[in-house]
């Protein structure tokens, strides 16, 4: 519950965006998903959920895979601009 008594709602938009920016880098850095539980301690099946959006996640953890992708935390908010 927020401080007025309002449950805080999931933003799925946000979590897809995440997911698919987890997903993006990993890939661009030829990385598996072993591969980033070796350096990062998550699990090949905790990082698909996460990749897939089925799950939200943490700041430590999304600290962590930045960590192990070379970038930035707000790397993983940006959002796709479409190229027409």
């Amino acid at each position: 519950m927020g401080e007025t008594g309002k449950k805080i709602r999931r933003d799925d938009e946000m979590i897809m965006t995440v997911a698919r920016n987890l997903r993006k880098h990993r890939i661009l850095k030829g990385l598996t998903q072993f591969d980033v539980y070796y350096s990062s301690g998550i699990a090949p099946k905790q990082l698909s959920d996460y990749e897939l959006g089925k799950v939200d996640t943490n700041i430590s953890t999304l600290s962590a895979l930045a960590k192990a992708y070379g970038i930035t935390m707000s790397q993983l908010f940006e959002e796709e601009i479409d190229k027409q």
